[in-house]
């Protein structure tokens, strides 16, 4: 099978994969939720929603849908997150019940999580132009309280990572209440420009400049890295924002910087390959997803933290890496599919393997946001379609003038 039509086939199994595991029974009070993993189909995530709101984009604009219906599922979708979905101050819980739309447990009301799912919410603004979806987002978009999170400290603006009001709740401590800080170049750059048009300018301006730039090396030139080194770190952001086409205000290339992030993770796994059976010229992307051992959060170098390989090939990482190592990723592409047929099912690649354990471990279960990440990308790489709804968004387009973001020459 030629390249192109493996990516086809790719969408459409993504596709199907929303269809599937989103709850689209017309009268139940979560319509429209995703499922978090497919190991667990009754617990959605808020993630996976804003990213199946992008993949009713791809399905209309592809046909997989009717647009009508594409319009009708995210119209209910939209109106579930204004109406049902548990949130303190506009930030949704992390993981909801499926059926009701209600927190899960005491999850933190997550911002990252919240954002993910506004990103989708934005780009089905943008792409149906629809009455009630236009006003269904905006009162999405300005329910949400960013002052709330904004704290300063040693001199530098930032947003907390998420709020927990219950004792004993995930990711507390001790006390509950704020829980963490984005201090970090990481996936949460999509936060500055959600932000953006919703609180004063200087404020805005001092958030984005707010996160450390940590600098490590790769080929001779300086990546700026997350902590970990973690793939999706690099691609979060960058599925939905078109880095191609703009410089930050310091001048920084995104694009570049997720493309040598990249080329570095790979070459960890090829420096580890004799070790390692999973790795090699064809087979590496070093991420978070599923595992032998059940969700596991991986690194490659450069990174803060010395990252420790285990085997794991996060299948959606380096699928998500078309637009910025478009031949890597297609032999690894067309390798998994022909040598490692474990690897594919009904809804594509799965989310993972590894050949250094006894015996071999291919993942049959699927993530939410791994799918939707690698569906985005891949769609992006055919067409662009994603980067240019979400980008040239009226409301995109404001914060990045807010920011000082300048499209390239």
């Amino acid at each position: 099978m030629d390249t192109l039509s493996l990516l086809q086939r790719e969408l459409k199994g993504s596709v199907d994969f929303f269809l599937e595991y989103t709850n689209l029974d017309p009268h139940s009070p979560g319509f429209g939720l995703t499922v978090d993993a497919t190991k667990n189909a009754q617990i959605a995530s808020i993630a996976s929603t804003g990213f199946a709101l992008s993949g009713w984009v791809i399905a209309s604009e592809r046909g997989l849908l009717p647009p009508d219906r594409a319009l009708e599922i995210t119209r209910g979708t939209l109106r579930t997150l204004v109406h049902t979905v548990s949130q303190h101050r506009g930030f949704f819980a992390h993981f909801l019940h499926m059926q009701d739309g209600q927190r899960r447990g005491k999850c933190e009301y997550s911002t990252i999580d919240t954002a993910l799912c506004l990103n989708g919410v934005i780009t089905a603004a943008a792409y149906f132009q629809d009455a009630e979806v236009r006003e269904l987002a905006a009162q999405l978009l300005e329910r949400v309280d960013w002052r709330f999170i904004i704290f300063e400290t040693d001199g530098q603006t930032r947003f907390r990572m998420a709020y927990n009001l219950d004792r004993g709740g995930d990711y507390v401590n001790g006390d509950p209440g704020f829980i963490s800080q984005w201090d970090m170049a990481a996936e949460q750059k999509m936060m500055y420009l959600q932000a953006a048009g919703h609180i004063e300018a200087d404020v805005a301006r001092r958030l984005y400049h707010g996160f450390r730039r940590d600098k490590g090396s790769f080929d001779g030139q300086d990546v700026i890295v997350n902590p970990g080194g973690n793939l999706f770190a690099y691609q979060f952001s960058e599925a939905w924002l078109d880095t191609a086409k703009y410089l930050d205000p310091d001048g920084i290339d995104w694009f570049e910087n997720t493309r040598l992030a990249t080329l570095a993770n790979r070459s960890f796994c090829l420096e580890h390959a004799a070790d390692f059976k999973t790795y090699g010229e064809n087979s590496w992307g070093v991420s978070a997803g599923d595992s032998p051992w059940g969700y596991d959060v991986s690194g490659a170098t450069p990174a803060l933290h010395p990252p420790t390989p285990n085997g794991t090939v996060s299948i959606y990482g380096a699928v998500s890496a078309l637009p910025f190592v478009p031949d890597l990723a297609l032999d690894m592409i067309a390798h998994l599919y022909q040598d490692h047929p474990q690897t594919w099912g009904k809804y594509g690649f799965y989310d993972a393997y590894n050949l250094a354990v006894d015996p071999p471990w291919y993942s049959s279960s699927l993530y939410g946001i791994d799918k939707g990440c690698s569906m985005i990308m891949v769609e992006n790489h055919l067409t662009g379609l994603i980067w240019n709804t979400y980008t040239e968004s009226p409301y995109i387009q404001k914060a990045l003038r807010i920011l000082g973001f300048q499209k390239r020459q």
